[in-house]
């Protein structure tokens, strides 16, 4: 595919963090072996890590050693066109204007005007993407050669050099006040939460990220002053945290934090010096590490992407240092998450949380699957598969590559998403990918850089393939080069052709995946292997290899219905590793109605006799005789799919609900009773507000202080930590009563009352839930509140200290029509 050019697009309004309310690639074709062989993003090519003496010798080494990006090229197919993507859009952005709010807290001029969103000054995460990009471009060199992205990080690494030599005593940072704060936090003021730490917010999050992408130059580009630099940023840490004992440490850790244990420990690996080993162990937050190491799931209601940086330190920690604490933690969080939380896609989380585990059909729906989660995941993935060469491992990434992290990406013009939902009726969040800056636009930027890494991983004689994508790479301690052309993950066949100086006795372990049942097949020189494994292991090819030999693998893929653990009636349609969508039609604004989303009546059928493929359009499907509009009295509706990673611009599903004929037939009657009761409520509406839709609030007039909008499974509200209130009409002739829908999942204890007029009609209490359920609460409004007005004034107000929970309706009813 050729390379659309990126221009800024007009996107969709940022989707932030509660917490920021409140307060053309040249050279991607590049020979192999053009540039340092340097080793690759993880844990698991730390051999070549550092051209220093003082780099540390790991204390628990790799058993599987990945083929490094250096020598590993995508030649064609939907990863290298993502990557093609990925590496024009950082080749656009400008370093000046990175560093732009670095250099103004180190009191020097900036270069060009400061990026905006999340980037920008305030309270911000400013300084963020300029460790994301210099660990991006580090990342890019390293998979395409190309001289331009190291030409990138040297002058990153030098900038940040300036304004560390500016702030004089190793600092480096670009928040507002961050000197002040961390002053502050020197001396034992510590008040932290969330995403709060002393009125900043994530503020070691954001040293986290400059620290990566020191590292990343290091590593990737040999670019020295970075370490240099990261020496001296990792001595001021150690300064400032120093008078802190360990219930203080313990006390600042509450906030989120990124990696910065992972960060300080590969510091410590780098260099030999102790000292930051040490310092890591200051970012060992023992609340959540602790009962991990004891293998208890204590992951409901965390922040996700808050707790995966941490795992993969303890990882990196357990590596260097082989503590076994640290690896059980890393091993079973992994295992926790993939096997009690995740979705069909790969991704995990609602709203950016854990839910409860294995209890995941309540949370399919609104804003799931956080892409910052996913790439944190894959980075512990691909370092666990070199601990422990388990298949698991390659299956998850191939699952969560091939369907999430392709489908955070627009294939037309790059932009990338914060969230990639899985629900029902629902779409991405793209960004706008010169304003706003998310965390997500930053992980974006190095997610797309790592495709060619954790596809071969070598051991001795032995070659592990795990993935199936047009690359060529070369085993140098073999003198081997492979090249594999493939038509997947649409098609159904690949091809490894190897050359060799000399003839070689290896061993190939080619990945039979899971999902590949009959008709599975692998030939060597068009011979066909006769003994095979079973589906979900390797095909162990031992023999003395001849330069042009050649192994064909036939990949057929099959329907099937994938359900979810609670519910085996919900289920994603996947066809082989790939989750298809149903297209349920365009875009719509954000305060527009769901369209309806069909069941499907076939529980008692196999899939493939109601979805069947598209006459020459590979991966398209179309449902026949199956689907049900279940708000239109269960005439037919059917669907179109497409794999998920493909299913751009549209809104969609990814979950369906199946029924047999006897359990629809149930269901259409619940469902023609509950519209004859919504029919009877509408006739006896005086009036609807939806709050946090911008058209219906300015039409009630909605005011309030400390209050801000809200969105949950598709479904707008409003929240708030004062009072926010809403004028409505009433009808005096009637007895009035006001009908108000909350919803079950909230993150602490919200108190607050409902006034209307200032006359207290109720009082609630919503304790923390993690479940969501939408459900309505009912308050009589006495004659003299209402008599003799046309419009009263509803009031939210909180109490008791609590905040108030978020309203996603308010009806003005008549109660004597209602019935």
């Amino acid at each position: 595919m050729s390379t659309p050019k990126i221009d800024p697009p007009a996107a969709p309004s940022l989707t932030r963090r509660r917490f920021l309310q409140a307060v053309g690639a040249a050279g991607a074709g590049a020979a192999l072996g053009v540039g340092a062989a340097r080793p690759a993003h993880s844990l698991a090519n730390r051999e070549a890590r550092v051209d220093s003496e003082e780099a540390i010798k790991d204390a628990v080494p790799c058993i599987a050693r990945p083929l490094p990006l250096t020598d590993v090229r995508l030649t064609g197919g939907p990863l290298k066109h993502a990557q093609d993507l990925d590496a024009a859009y950082l080749l656009k952005l400008e370093p000046d204007r990175m560093m732009a709010y670095l250099r103004a807290q180190a009191g020097l001029a900036p270069k060009a005007k400061g990026y905006g969103g999340w980037d920008s000054d305030g309270k911000s995460l400013a300084g963020h993407i300029a460790g994301h990009y210099l660990s991006a471009v580090s990342l890019m060199y390293a998979a395409t050669g190309d001289a331009r992205f190291k030409q990138r990080a040297d002058i990153l690494a030098a900038e940040m050099k300036t304004v560390q030599d500016a702030n004089g005593n190793g600092y480096l940072g670009a928040q507002e006040d961050g000197k002040k704060r961390y002053a502050e936090l020197a001396n034992g003021v510590i008040r932290s939460g969330g995403f709060d730490l002393n009125g900043l917010w994530s503020p070691w999050y954001v040293e986290h990220k400059i620290f990566a992408g020191l590292r990343d130059a290091y590593r990737y580009t040999g670019n020295k002053t970075a370490l240099s630099v990261e020496k001296k940023f990792a001595g001021w840490v150690e300064a400032t945290l120093a008078g802190l004992d360990d219930a203080q440490d313990q006390k600042m850790l509450n906030t989120e934090f990124g990696g910065m244990n992972e960060a300080l420990a590969d510091l410590y690996a780098d260099t030999g010096d102790k000292r930051w080993l040490a310092l890591s162990d200051k970012f060992q937050h023992r609340a959540v590490l602790e009962p991990l190491a004891r293998r208890q799931d204590i992951l409901g209601g965390l922040h996700g992407n808050t707790q995966i940086p941490k795992l993969i330190g303890s990882l990196s920690r357990y590596v260097y240092t082989g503590d076994a604490a640290d690896g059980v933690a890393a091993r079973f969080f992994w295992d926790t998450v993939v096997e009690h939380h995740t979705f069909a896609t790969g991704g995990h989380g609602q709203n950016e949380y854990f839910g409860p585990p294995d209890q995941l059909s309540a949370h399919v729906d609104g804003r799931t699957d956080e892409s910052c989660n996913v790439y944190n995941m894959l980075k512990m993935t691909r370092e666990l598969f070199a601990l422990d060469p388990d298949i698991k491992y390659a299956e998850f990434h191939e699952r969560a590559l091939f369907n999430h992290v392709l489908g955070s990406m627009d294939p037309e013009d790059g932009r990338t998403c914060y969230m990639v939902p899985v629900g029902q009726g629902v779409q991405r969040e793209y960004q706008d990918m010169f304003e706003s800056f998310t965390c997500c636009v930053g992980t974006g930027m190095e997610n797309h850089a790592l495709h060619g890494y954790g596809i071969y991983y070598t051991a001795g004689e032995k070659l592990w393939v795990n993935l199936y994508a047009p690359t060529i790479a070369d085993w140098k301690a073999k003198g081997a080069r492979l090249s594999m052309s493939t038509n997947f993950p649409e098609g159904e066949t690949a091809t490894l052709t190897i050359t060799l100086k000399s003839p070689k006795e290896l061993t190939l372990a080619l990945r039979r995946p899971r999902w590949a049942g009959e008709g599975f097949r692998v030939a060597i020189n068009g011979k066909p292997v006769a003994a095979l494994p079973r589906p979900g292991a390797y095909v162990e090819l031992k023999r003395r290899w001849k330069s042009g030999d050649t192994v064909t693998l036939s990949l057929p893929k099959t329907l099937r219905m994938e359900p979810l653990p609670d519910n085996p009636s919900r289920v994603a349609l996947m066809w082989g590793p790939l989750v298809l969508a149903g297209d349920l039609g365009p875009e719509r604004d954000d305060d527009a109605p769901r369209p309806p989303v069909p069941v499907f009546t076939t529980a008692e059928r196999p899939v493939a006799e109601w979805l069947k493929p598209a006459a020459n359009a590979p991966g398209q499907f179309q449902s026949i005789g199956a689907g049900r509009n279940p708000g239109g009295a269960g005439q037919a509706m059917e669907v179109q799919f497409t794999p998920f990673y493909r299913l751009h611009r549209r809104t969609y599903a990814a979950y369906w609900d199946l029924y047999t004929s006897e359990e629809w037939t149930k269901k259409a009657a619940e469902i023609a009773a509950e519209q004859e009761t919504q029919r009877k409520l509408d006739a006896a509406t005086v009036a609807f507000a939806q709050p946090g839709q911008m058209q219906t609030e300015r039409d009630f007039n909605q005011q309030g202080e400390e209050t801000e909008p809200d969105r949950l499974m598709g479904r707008a509200g409003r929240r708030g930590r004062q009072w926010f209130s809403f004028d409505l009409p009433v009808d005096p002739a009637h007895p009035m009563a006001l009908i108000v829908t909350y919803n079950a999942q909230e993150r602490d204890t919200r108190i607050f009352d409902i006034l209307v007029n200032g006359v207290k009609v109720g009082a609630e209490t919503v304790e923390r839930g993690l479940t969501p359920k939408f459900y309505d609460v009912t308050y009589a409004i006495p004659s003299d509140v209402v008599s003799g007005k046309t419009k009263v004034t509803v009031r939210f107000q909180t109490a008791g200290g609590k905040e108030i929970a978020a309203v996603y309706g308010i009806r003005m009813i008549r109660s004597d029509q209602a019935r």
